[in-house]
């Protein structure tokens, strides 16, 4: 099922093979940039009554997560556009809700102690952003906090030449199609823009290839399987030609990946909603 009459922007399908690549990204992501914590902020006081927003949910890997790591008490919403990939038996305290983050609940204002959000660069339109923010900021409590991660794909280490001329082709590509491609760079002012306070963005290193070993490779399964299905809009958007044509330049691009030993950076953004 998905939520009628809203733009669905996102460039990749939702299916099984998509399921099991968002859960093995949200592993790799929990490991490199959150350090194992669901709440990265360490100056988050989770109470008994806390109340959670995973928004954009896709698979619920986040909020199961939560679930297993806080109390029992703690209440964990979980809202996406689809509901495809939503698990078949989530705990009774995880609760899973059709709905778009450009439009939550209207029941939900104020009601959240915290909200939870990662990598909708390749989902949310740019204009669907100053809407999302904006859901964001009503739904929490006043004193709230908010958690984002978005992958910047634009300033690779080392910049060799095949991942760059990748990066060029991807962000025209991405602004072709009015997608918000660079956003993560730009959320610190954004939270700012909206109010936000305390507001914090760092950069944490994603390695990419058999270089980095073990880890590496992981990067390279979830990233580079997540690139490779959307092979589509880079056609539409006449970046190539053909679905052969795009493989052939992912095929390059992952084998610079193990050669060079690529590092992307995931930006963690943390801020507070004012309480007056």
């Amino acid at each position: 099922m998905k939520v009628e009459g809203v733009t669905d922007a996102y460039v990749l399908p939702r299916d099984e093979g998509e399921l099991q690549r968002l859960n093995l990204q949200y592993a790799y992501l929990k490991r490199l940039v959150t350090d194992g914590r669901v709440i990265y902020d360490k100056g988050v006081d989770i109470t008994s009554e806390f109340r959670l927003l995973d928004s954009a949910t896709g698979t619920g890997a986040w909020a199961l997560d939560a679930a297993e790591q806080l109390p029992t008490s703690v209440e964990i919403h979980a809202a996406d556009l689809s509901s495809n990939n939503f698990p078949p038996s989530p705990p009774s305290n995880v609760h899973f809700s059709l709905a778009s983050v450009t439009n939550l609940p209207q029941d939900w204002t104020e009601s959240f102690d915290f909200v939870n959000q990662r990598l909708l660069f390749g989902a949310l339109l740019r204009k669907q952003w100053t809407e999302a923010l904006s859901e964001i900021y009503r739904v929490l409590k006043p004193g709230g906090a908010v958690q984002f991660v978005e992958i910047d794909l634009y300033h690779p280490v080392p910049e060799s030449p095949t991942v760059m001329h990748y990066c060029r082709v991807h962000e025209e590509t991405f602004k072709k199609a009015g997608l918000f491609c660079d956003v993560g760079r730009n959320l610190h002012d954004l939270l700012l823009g909206y109010g936000f306070i305390g507001v914090k963005s760092e950069a944490r290193h994603n390695p990419m290839g058999k270089m980095w070993g073990e880890i590496g490779m992981q990067g390279a399964k979830a990233f580079g399987g997540a690139l490779r299905k959307a092979w589509s809009i880079f056609v539409k958007e006449g970046a190539v030609k053909t679905k052969e044509e795009y493989d052939k330049l992912m095929d390059r691009v992952e084998q610079e990946w193990d050669e060079q030993g690529t590092q992307y950076h995931c930006m963690i953004v943390t801020a507070r909603k004012p309480f007056v």
